[in-house]
């Protein structure tokens, strides 16, 4: 019944099937710095991935949207004046529960997913990258697991097998590329 959307201003609206005719969002969450690329569910009415033009991608806990955000009204002005900074140096109107970074996300929208349940337990995100890589991030840690470089250009979209250790990507070089988990240290197995 819940779905989200992610807009060009930075916000995610999070959507109630059931109440459609009022038109309104049921929540807003707030945190990224540009506007939002791709948006990937895990499937259990909680957590939400996000992937951003800021080159980071956050991990939400729906259940606790920016109340703040809700009754922000979407205007220029506010997408150009920014947000304002902690110092720590996370925007104070950030509601995530974390922040990866590593990967770039330059002149497209770049998709990032969970892993799969059957697989990793989803205990991965994994995201494409303009220079030509995919990223593997520790979803606990927000560590970088895993580097992979094959590609001579942007990788777009990256999908990983549901049910085989493989992972599948596509690149604006014109190649798919077949990655295949492996015990080895090389750097272009998973």
């Amino acid at each position: 019944y819940i779905f989200f959307s992610g807009r060009a201003d930075t916000l995610i609206k999070i959507w109630d099937r059931r109440i459609l005719k009022s038109y309104a969002e049921v929540g807003t969450l707030s945190g990224h710095d540009e506007g939002i690329t791709f948006l990937d569910s895990k499937g259990d009415g909680v957590y939400l991935i996000s992937n951003g033009k800021d080159h980071t991608i956050k991990l939400w806990d729906i259940r606790k949207p920016d109340v703040s955000a809700s009754s922000r009204k979407s205007s220029f002005v506010d997408t150009v004046s920014g947000p304002h900074f902690s110092r720590h140096g996370r925007s104070t109107s950030d509601s995530s529960v974390m922040t990866y970074q590593g990967h770039q996300v330059l002149q497209t929208l770049i998709r990032c997913r969970f892993s799969p349940i059957s697989t990793t337990g989803q205990r991965y995100i994994y995201s494409g990258s303009s220079d030509g890589k995919i990223y593997i991030y520790d979803v606990v840690t927000g560590q970088i697991v895993s580097r992979l470089k094959q590609h001579n250009s942007i990788v777009r979209d990256v999908d990983w097998h549901p049910y085989e250790p493989c992972i599948v990507s596509s690149s604006w070089d014109g190649s798919v590329k077949r990655w295949v988990y492996s015990d080895s240290q090389n750097d272009d197995v998973v």
